[in-house]
């Protein structure tokens, strides 16, 4: 449930800060449908219908929450609801807003105790005493668990009450990134990709670590542990991110006073007298949820424990895949901006699952967002036929502004962001190496390479810990479709129906690129392998945010490495094109988009999405004037197939499909 309390803004200018004086009468109540751990995700609260955050904004806007392999944290993936709606004629919803960036940055507390008792204060990081109380402080007067912390971690049954860890200092990163400001009041601050995913983590007192670390907490599905989420609510810092930061990462003065902000006697709330989230289910450690080989029955108790307990000894020695899959899809989308429908997803996910069982990929986790379109579709059907390859996550939290990225209101694709960033807390954790990836995107090896696990062997030689693939839309070749109008519309505007033609892999019809490579003409869209333990976060595109990032000057210098102010990726590098991957982008066309293709193809044929390719050995420069002939007209080439995917990757992900085929001829997918 959650508990929504009324915030005043217009307090925020007065300093110090006026003290909440806040009563349970005050809050208003939010209850939810009992969770089921195996359902957590589909389950929450996300939507603009029933989010709590729309009414509290510093309640944050959760999309997933599970214990670490360890049972020593809770960890929490939300996302920055301001980010929805940025645009210049959004201001006050961007002001009512506020309050969700807050979240971002730390704030330090003191516990106050009304108990004599002096052990209460020796005890480790936690306490049960409901007579404790918190006050907003100095890093230097703060409690040592306390420094750098944003909520209140409640544990239930036994109401011991912890402080929260963020993944990440926000604020420094953006110090390294030499930006101006984290956020601004305004809210034009989109471009700070790093603010889109807000991390953190509760520990849990010693006495339940074990406990849940071992699954053993949860019955039939069901949480016996709960956890409530307090939010410390302060108002946002803006300006420069040095302005308040903790003294392990910033050893200059900071020119925000907390004295001069908060006061020296500034005491949160009871806990019962605060907004908050209350009685979040503490489930069992991911892969204790979603086995590799599916899901058990409910009442399966006995092969359920065996199971949870190999899981805990096998996460306990660090046992670990090799390379692991992270994809957030569906089996039908809107493109952005609303403009296209496409529905080939299923298909989409089957061939593209069977090329990366070909080429290496231990386990590939796939974040189904086809509950957001349809109450009915899914991508079970698909999944089902790769048990103990492919991982479902039921992920219906819809995107809450798919606008273009280059417009004033910037889209905001807030399912897909903290889809990536759950796969890379609960599951990377378990390999060395973790593919981020779209099911249109195909990384190839190339030269003598037969697998991805080949140029991981050469990455962590040369100590690399990102391997970059660029990114550029391929075209679906001519020579495999019908011209043929497709509909009475058709007629009209010259298209036809571009869909994949039956018998044939996207890999086969989108092999050609404007460019041979090593391609230069790319996207700032490169996809990348990468090393977990490197990446704290992760977003879409880049390894945004480092361990080496958000190491403090000092600690740093210490350990060999050079602190420069702007940060940048050391050890990343882009893969070969030629000698060891590529990647095939194969963007779906609809059939919207080749209307009049003929006459666009003739009068500029590398403005076309469809291909006509270039023989081998032949190209542009050579050959200003070569024409090849299709479907009865002559056309000039537009792009190169890649050899070694025609020759060899084609025919060995035609044949598995086959197999696959023989082994589920009544599967109308395959």
């Amino acid at each position: 449930m959650a508990f929504l309390e009324p915030i005043h803004q217009e307090e925020w200018s007065i300093k110090p800060l006026p003290v909440r004086n806040t009563t349970s009468s005050m809050l208003q109540q939010r209850t939810f449908d009992r969770i089921a751990c195996s359902t957590l995700p589909q389950q929450w609260p996300t939507d603009e219908e029933e989010a709590p955050t729309n009414q509290d904004p510093f309640l944050p806007w959760i999309h997933d929450v599970f214990p670490t392999a360890d049972g020593k944290f809770i960890q929490f993936v939300a996302q920055n609801k301001r980010r929805c709606q940025s645009g210049s004629t959004k201001t006050s919803i961007k002001d009512f807003m506020q309050p969700n960036i807050a979240l971002f940055q730390h704030v330090p507390v003191t516990r106050i105790y009304n108990d004599s008792d002096s052990s209460i204060r020796s005890s480790s990081n936690s306490n049960s005493n409901r007579n404790i109380r918190y006050r907003l402080s100095s890093h230097q007067e703060a409690d040592k668990d306390g420094i750098e912390t944003r909520f209140i971690c409640r544990f239930k049954p036994s109401l011991e009450e912890t402080l929260s860890v963020h993944n990440l200092n926000y604020d420094y990163h953006t110090l390294r990134k030499a930006y101006r400001a984290t956020f601004t009041k305004e809210g034009f601050d989109n471009h700070m990709i790093w603010t889109s995913q807000l991390l953190f983590k509760c520990p849990v007192p010693e006495s339940l670590q074990e406990q849940i670390r071992l699954g053993t907490t949860v019955v039939d599905d069901y949480a016996t542990l709960f956890v409530d989420v307090v939010p410390i609510r302060t108002p946002p810092r803006y300006g420069s991110p040095t302005r308040y930061l903790p003294p392990r990462l910033y050893s200059e003065k900071n020119d925000w006073d907390p004295a001069v902000e908060w006061g020296s006697s500034h005491i949160l709330p009871r806990i019962e007298d605060s907004g908050r989230w209350e009685n979040i289910p503490i489930c069992k450690p991911s892969l204790m949820t979603y086995p590799d080989q599916g899901v058990f029955h409910a009442m399966d108790r006995e092969e359920i424990a065996a199971h949870d307990e190999q899981v805990a000894e096998m996460a306990q020695n660090n046992t670990k895949k090799r390379l692991i899959a992270c994809t957030w899809t569906s089996s039908l989308f809107e493109t952005r901006g609303g403009k296209t429908k496409v529905n080939d997803g299923n298909q989409r996910l089957l061939q593209w699952l069977e090329f990366n069982k070909l080429v290496g990929v231990e386990h590939v986790y796939v974040y189904d967002n086809s509950g957001a379109f349809s109450g009915t579709n899914s991508l079970k059907s698909v999944t089902d036929l790769f048990p103990g390859f492919a991982t479902r996550i039921d992920w219906p939290a819809k995107v809450c502004n798919n606008r273009p990225g280059n417009t004033d209101n910037k889209g905001e694709r807030s399912s897909q962001y903290a889809a990536a960033m759950s796969c890379h807390l609960r599951f990377g954790v378990h390999s060395d190496w973790l593919m981020a990836a779209d099911t249109d995107e195909y990384m190839v090896p190339m030269g003598e390479h037969d697998s991805l696990k080949d140029l991981l062997e050469i990455a962590d030689k040369e100590n690399i810990k990102v391997l970059n693939w660029k990114s550029k839309r391929s075209k679906p070749r001519l020579q495999y479709f019908n011209v043929t109008p497709s509909s009475p519309e058709c007629k009209v505007q010259k298209c036809f129906d571009p869909s994949l033609p039956e018998g044939k892999t996207f890999l086969e019809v989108y092999n050609c690129n404007v460019e041979k490579p090593p391609r230069v003409n790319v996207m700032p869209a490169e996809k990348a392998i990468y090393r977990p333990d490197f990446v704290v976060l992760f977003f879409v595109h880049y390894a945004t945010v480092t361990v080496l990032s958000q190491m403090g000057k000092v600690d740093l210098e210490n350990s060999g490495k050079k602190w420069l102010r702007r940060y940048k990726v050391t050890s990343l590098r882009y893969v070969d094109e030629e000698t060891e991957g590529t990647m095939l982008h194969t963007k779906a066309i609809v059939e919207k988009e080749v209307r009049f293709w003929n006459r666009t193809f003739q009068s500029n044929p590398k403005n076309t999405k469809l291909g006509v390719e270039w023989p081998g050995g032949m190209d542009e420069n050579q050959n200003p004037m070569f024409r090849t002939v299709l479907h009865g007209a002559s056309y000039r080439p537009n792009c190169y197939p890649v050899p070694k995917i025609d020759e060899v990757w084609v025919p060995r992900l035609t044949t598995a499909l086959g197999n696959r085929s023989l082994e589920g001829s009544d599967n109308p997918l395959i």
